[in-house]
Parts: structure tokens; sequence; C-alpha cells
């Protein structure tokens, strides 16, 4: 996400229309954020199991 805040960022400073600013900081940039979270909670199921240590036992076999 923060690659995509970044190119959105950009993307603003070389722009020649300076009132695009607020629709991207508002409305582009919070879409973004909100899918990509969806996509790792719920699609993933990521954030919601904490990371586990590997099972040496079964690394030994």
């Amino acid at each position: 996400m923060g690659t995509g805040i970044g190119q959105y960022g950009m993307a603003m400073a070389s722009s020649p229309r300076h009132d695009l600013d607020v629709t991207y900081v508002t409305a582009e940039i919070g879409h973004y954020a909100n899918d990509g979270a969806n996509i790792m909670i719920i699609n993933n199921g990521w954030l919601e199991q904490p990371l586990e240590a590997a099972n040496r036992k079964d690394l030994a076999d």
C-alpha cells in the first residue's frame, strides 16, 4: 500500500491540475487502503491469525 500511495504522490506532484489533489487524497487513497486491508483480512486471512514458529519436529523429518 505504501508504494501505491507514493505513486499517487508522484502523480499529484507532476500534474498541472492542482484541483485534483483533494480528489486523490480523500477518495482514491482511502478506497485503495480499504481494499488492500479487506484483501488481507477477508480473502487471505492474514491478519486474523498471529505468526507462529515452525514445528521443529516436522522440520527434522
